[in-house]
C-alpha cells in the first residue's frame, strides 16, 4: 500500500535503501532546526521525524534552536535528542521575553518524567552564537533552515555582527552557507482571515516582516501554510512505549489516540526531501507580509527566489509516510 502510494519513489526504498545498496552517497540534507516547542506538539513530532531520517541517513540535524523566551523549551528539546542518542547535537536558544511564560502541558511532563542532560536556557549558548558556529563549520549552500516557529533567532542572526566565530556579518554567513529556508507560516495564496500563528502571534508582525524583507536573495524561501490537510501522530500511542516522549507530547496535548495537524511536520519533510515526491511548489511571485502579520502571495509571473508548498499527494498518503517515520524506532537505542 505504501509503495503504491508513493509511486515512483516508495516509502521502504526511502528508508530501507542502505540495505538495498541503494542509498544516496550524502548523509542526507543538513539542517538547522529553529523551533517555537513551547505550546503545540507539533513541534516535537517535526524534530521526532527528522531524527527518524537521521537514522536512514536521509537527513542530517546540524543543530536545533528555541524562539521562544520559555526558560524550559530546550528542556523538551533535549528530552528527544537524548531519547534518539543524540545529545551531542548542539541547542541554542533565544533568552529574551517573547512568548515566555507560554507553555503546552506536555513541556514540564518530558522535562521532569524523562532523562536529558538540559532542562532549561541557562545550560545552553545563545540560539545566535549556535547558529553561527554550525554555519561557520559548514560548506558553501550546504544547509537548510526548518522554520518551525517564530523570527527571533532568524532576525538576530541576519543582524549579527563579524566576531571571532567567523570574519563574515550574519546576512553574509547566511548567503554563503544556506540554500534555503523551509518556513512554517502563512496560509497560501492568502490572504487569510486573521494573520498566522507564527507570523503575527503577540506582536511579531512587524519582526516577521522585517526578517523575511532582509533574507539574502541567492536562497530559496518555501513558505508552508498546509497542516490540517495532514493529520498524524495518533499511532504513537499504540505503536510505540510510554519511555517514547513524541508519545507523551502527543498524549499529553492531543489526546490518546488522536491525531493532530502537520503544520511543523510538513515543513522540516520539505526541508530533508523537498518537493518531490510528496509536493509540488508554487514559484513565481512572492509573499506580500504586513506589520499585523497577515500575508498574501503576490503572483507577479516573476522569480523571486521564493515559492509555496502544495500537496502533490492525496493528504492520507502524506499522513502515511509521516507516521510511519514518527513510530519508527530509534537506530542508536538498544532499548526503545
Amino acid at each position: 500500500i505504501v509503495s503504491a502510494m508513493l509511486g515512483w519513489l516508495s516509502l521502504s526504498a526511502v528508508l530501507c535503501a542502505s540495505t538495498l545498496g541503494a542509498a544516496p552517497p550524502f548523509k542526507g540534507t543538513q539542517i538547522i532546526v529553529d523551533t517555537d516547542m513551547s505550546t503545540d506538539c507539533d513541534d516535537v513530532g517535526a524534530l521526532c521525524m527528522l531524527h527518524a531520517l537521521m537514522d536512514v541517513e536521509q537527513a542530517q540535524i546540524l543543530a536545533v534552536v528555541h524562539n521562544t523566551g520559555l526558560l524550559t523549551g530546550v528542556g523538551a528539546i533535549s528530552v528527544i535528542n537524548e531519547y534518539y542518542n543524540r545529545s551531542h547535537i548542539p541547542i541554542g536558544a533565544y533568552k529574551g521575553s517573547f512568548a515566555a511564560d507560554e507553555a503546552g502541558k506536555y513541556v514540564d511532563d518530558l522535562v521532569k518524567n524523562f532523562p536529558s542532560p538540559i532542562k532549561n536556557y541557562t545550560q545552553v549558548p545563545d540560539a545566535v552564537t549556535v547558529y553561527r558556529r554550525v554555519l561557520a563549520s559548514a560548506g558553501y549552500k550546504m544547509v537548510w533552515i526548518a522554520s518551525i516557529g517564530f523570527v527571533n533567532n532568524l532576525h538576530a542572526l541576519l543582524a549579527s555582527p563579524p566576531d571571532s566565530i567567523s570574519p563574515l556579518n550574519g546576512t553574509a554567513l547566511f548567503a554563503d552557507r544556506v540554500a534555503g529556508v523551509a518556513w512554517m507560516g502563512g496560509r497560501y495564496p492568502g490572504p487569510p482571515a486573521v494573520p498566522g500563528w507564527n507570523f503575527g502571534h503577540d506582536g511579531i508582525g512587524p519582526l516577521t516582516k522585517a526578517t523575511v524583507a532582509a533574507m539574502p536573495t541567492n536562497l530559496e524561501l518555501m513558505f508552508s501554510g498546509l497542516g490540517p490537510e495532514v493529520q498524524t501522530g495518533a499511532v504513537l500511542s499504540t505503536k510505540t512505549p510510554p519511555t517514547n516522549p513524541c508519545r507523551q507530547a502527543y498524549i499529553d496535548l492531543a489526546g490518546y489516540n488522536k491525531n493532530h495537524n502537520s503544520w511543523d511536520l510538513i515543513a522540516s519533510l520539505y526541508a530533508a526531501w523537498g518537493v518531490q515526491p510528496l509536493f509540488q511548489d508554487h514559484a513565481t511571485g512572492y509573499n506580500n507580509i504586513s506589520d499585523s502579520g497577515l500575508n498574501a502571495w503576490v503572483d507577479d509571473g516573476i522569480d523571486h527566489s521564493q515559492a509555496y508548498l502544495q500537496l502533490l499527494r492525496n493528504p492520507a498518503n502524506v499522513s502515511a509516510i509521516i507516521d510511519s517515520l514518527l513510530i519508527q524506532p530509534p537506530k542508536l537505542r538498544t532499548t526503545q
